[in-house]
């Protein structure tokens, strides 16, 4: 139980016992606290459940996120292999050129 569910228990607890003792018209300092009480507690599960819809939310993006970074560094690495193969490859042809150089001046 959440702190927010255990407080609802509490204050709807409170209402009963006290909705027994009092007419529904009473206007007496326990009951306005009680109505105050049971606003706030309202406000409080709209904010709790807006929390919890967001931080779902921000799950599901950081485990995109983590998603991206994972293609990202796979990008990477098949870059580097790219450059790697395009230095050997010039450095083939390099020394091809030099080669045909000599065996054209002799």
């Amino acid at each position: 139980m959440t702190g927010v569910e255990s407080i609802s228990s509490n204050i709807q607890k409170l209402v009963e016992v006290t909705a027994g003792m009092n007419t529904p018209t009473a206007t007496g300092p326990m009951n306005l606290v009680l109505d105050k009480c049971t606003v706030v507690l309202e406000e409080l599960r709209t904010i709790q459940i807006l929390s919890e819809t967001h931080s779902e939310g921000l799950s599901e993006q950081l485990q995109q996120t983590e998603k991206n970074m994972i293609e990202i560094e796979n990008l990477f690495d098949k870059i580097d292999r790219l450059n790697a193969f395009v230095q050997n490859t010039k450095s083939e042809l390099d020394k091809l050129e030099k080669f045909y150089n000599v065996a054209e001046r002799q």
